[in-house]
């Protein structure tokens, strides 16, 4: 037996002792942290939730706003779970101080709020802030920032557009009594013109009806804001903003576009504004005529036509505060155009493209661009790869048109250049070696198409673009400004589809080109009783293989300019890219609430199999782009898509959607009315159409809405099939 004395005082019975002790807390205290650890792997962050349009909710709780989305996709870096903590921006402000909460959005930076908070090392956007006074107010005047003095001043308690608007007064010299409120800005502007005079806040405010702005005061970078006590989270957050900015610089710009823009101050005129509007009348607009599918005079009305009208319809109606009116006056030429604007006949001209430079030179400005397109190069078809490998080009240029000249000076200076009277000229210059080449927007292609063919000649893409704008007079200072305001208010998606309308409604089949296409027909009718017939079979039989050809060529290049643009080459309207990108933008918006009604109409161009197999792939174009003239004319506000070889879309929103029955009934009515009047078959326009409503009960996605339609047109068409209205 072992002495239990002498074994409790041996040295190794102790380290062992010791050793196995350890062992035993290890066991129990590391399973504890590595769980601990494992069950924080997602944070839970505290985050203010202040007013719109940083943060909205609508009634059934889904969330939105600039400053939501930003969170969320700072949470898509970190993991964060955020806890909401909803109150004024003031309220919250507050609480970040206390510790009552771990994150802020929209936090200006300023000294002393550095001293007890962290700022994110990236700004999340950039503010403005002016000075609101009520519309009736007219003691308070822009054109005299003295009428100021002596007013009473609202600012939103604790807000870094106190600091500015106190500095800004002290520069101009003004005095003020200055009054702090708590709550959100929107609800103290309803105190202007009752408790204060004049209300000091960011852009996003103001609305014609409540607020008009008078003096921008100052600007400033906002960031997030953290709590001091969770450096912890500034290093995750800075890690996220860094990382936002490497998979989208243009992240801050595309959420002030999709959240901010509707509210800035660009919606409406200032004082100086209207009552320069009001006191000069109707804007005179000067426009190059002969120029769809941006402008033209009608020449039946001798009115505007072209995008330019629909623009000008638009603009009228884009400020909130003023109905600015226009007076169209048709140009041959833009040189003739840009001296009457010099001679003060007009006060802006259209289309004009001019770099800085040329501008100054011409005592003129040039306002933000109005409409795009992508420029073509018409060449000779037999000499299209050697054009491309061309290292002196000579280019034909209409007379007058100096937004070409100028544009190859700057794009293309090494070519050379030879100036004829009209398109019809320069084009036959092309086919006759006498020039390399023309350039023509490929919105006018369409106008032009027929006659390349007859001179042989087809495009080539310059990878270029150009960008056409007003032109006004320097000094005319107040016009410029409301211009610009209405520049910015045009939709781009309203000028596109202007453009593809009026790019195809100059497209008309003449007498002549009847006759001539069906020339062969009288031929062999004529000689049928003789036995050249048989010849004229065997030439007919090899015209058919060489035109086959032809027409695959001229797919393929359609079709490779379909795939590198998002303009279907044959009806120019947008192609199946187009259509995807569309329904991409219309479902986030569907997403954040901003839409919430829209229709989808399917469209099928019955037989045009039979169309092609019978009278050849030609026929087959003009039945396709019969079609599509009807459809871009009776849906004219909508977006129009072709997205399979007989197959259209069309997306109704607003206008059309509203009326989107009675556009159905009409163009059913339209399509019996053409029918009935035409003789051969490829000038009919038959369509099956399926149109679907749609309903977030049953759609969970714009595709659902999308496929719906599509089911309606194919019910659509069996339905034609019985009554024998398709093959």
């Amino acid at each position: 037996m072992y002495d239990i004395r002498y074994i409790k005082t041996y040295p190794a019975f102790k380290r062992v002792t010791a050793v196995i002790m350890c062992l035993l807390v290890m066991s129990i205290v590391l399973p504890i942290s590595i769980f601990a650890d494992a069950a924080d792997v997602r944070k839970t962050v505290r985050v203010g939730f202040h007013e719109p349009p940083y943060f909205t909710k609508d009634n059934n709780g889904s969330r939105s706003g600039y400053s939501y989305e930003y969170q969320r996709k700072v949470a898509a870096y970190t993991g964060w779970k955020y806890e909401y903590v909803e109150g004024s921006w003031s309220e919250l402000l507050q609480k970040l101080k206390d510790g009552e909460i771990d994150l802020m959005s929209n936090v200006s930076y300023s000294e002393e709020r550095a001293e007890y908070m962290l700022y994110s090392s990236i700004p999340m956007g950039t503010e403005s802030y002016y000075v609101f006074v009520s519309p009736d107010n007219t003691e308070i005047t822009p054109d005299s920032i003295s009428s100021l003095n002596g007013k009473r001043v609202g600012v939103t308690e604790g807000s870094i557009q106190k600091e500015y608007f106190i500095e800004w007064a002290e520069r101009n010299g003004i005095k003020v009594d200055i009054i702090e409120k708590n709550g959100t800005d929107e609800e103290t502007m309803q105190l202007l013109g009752k408790e204060f005079d004049a209300f000091v806040t960011i852009e996003v405010y103001g609305t014609p009806d409540t607020a008009v702005p008078l003096w921008k005061i100052g600007s400033s970078d906002f960031y997030f804001a953290v709590n001091k006590d969770r450096p912890d989270l500034l290093e995750e957050l800075n890690f996220a903003l860094n990382s936002i900015q490497d998979e989208n610089k243009y992240y801050d710009q595309q959420l002030h576009d999709e959240y901010l823009k509707i509210s800035e101050t660009n919606r409406f005129l200032n004082i100086t504004e209207k009552e320069w509007l009001k006191g000069h009348g109707k804007i005179r607009v000067g426009y190059q005529d002969n120029y769809l599918a941006f402008c033209g005079k009608d020449p039946d009305s001798g009115k505007l036509t072209g995008a330019l009208k629909d623009y000008l319809s638009y603009a009228s109606s884009a400020i909130e505060n003023a109905d600015p009116q226009f007076e169209a006056v048709a140009y041959d030429t833009v040189a003739e155009a840009i001296d009457a604007l010099k001679n003060g006949e007009i006060d802006c001209m259209f289309p004009a493209e001019l770099t800085a430079c040329d501008a100054e030179k011409m005592g003129l400005v040039m306002s933000q661009p109005v409409m795009s397109t992508e420029l073509l190069a018409v060449v000779r078809t037999a000499g299209k790869d050697e054009f491309l490998q061309k290292d002196k080009v000579c280019a034909a240029v209409n007379e007058g048109n100096i937004n070409y000249d100028f544009f190859l000076s700057t794009d293309f200076p090494e070519w050379d250049r030879k100036y004829y009277s009209d398109t019809s000229s320069v084009l036959k210059a092309v086919a006759n070696r006498e020039a390399d080449c023309v350039l023509i927007s490929s919105y006018r292609y369409s106008n032009i198409s027929k006659q390349c063919d007859k001179l042989h000649l087809s495009t080539v893409d310059t990878g270029k673009n150009i960008d056409y704008c007003f032109a006004v007079r320097e000094g005319d200072i107040q016009l410029y400004s409301i211009l610009a305001k209405v520049t910015g208010e045009v939709p781009d998606s309203a000028v596109h589809t202007a453009l593809t309308y009026y790019s195809t409604e100059s497209v008309k089949t003449s007498i002549v080109d009847i006759i001539r296409e069906n020339l062969f027909v009288v031929l062999t009718v004529i000689l049928s009783v003789t036995l050249v017939i048989v010849i004229l079979i065997l030439r007919n039989i090899r015209a058919d293989i060489n035109a086959q050809k032809k027409a695959k060529e001229h797919r393929r290049i359609a079709d490779d300019l379909s795939r590198r643009v998002y303009v279907d080459a044959l009806t120019s309207v947008r192609n199946k890219g187009g259509y995807t990108d569309y329904m991409g933008m219309l479902q986030e918006s569907v997403e954040s609430g901003v839409i919430t009604e829209f229709a989808v109409c399917m469209f099928d161009c019955d037989d045009l199999k039979y169309i092609n197999d019978t009278y050849g792939h030609e026929k087959g174009d003009e039945y396709l782009k019969s079609a599509t003239h009807l459809i871009c004319s009776i849906f004219r506000h909508s977006p129009v898509f072709r997205i399979g070889g007989d197959e259209f879309t069309v997306v109704l929103q607003n206008e059309d959607y509203m009326n989107r029955e009675e556009l159905v009934r009409m163009f059913g009515e339209e399509c019996k009315s053409i029918n009935s009047s035409v003789r051969n078959e490829w000038e009919h326009v038959s369509v099956s159409l399926g149109m679907a409503e749609y309903d977030p009960d049953i759609d969970s996605s714009v595709e659902d809405t999308a496929n719906r339609a599509d089911e309606k047109m194919y019910d659509n068409k069996r339905e034609r099939k019985a009554g024998r209205d398709v093959r």
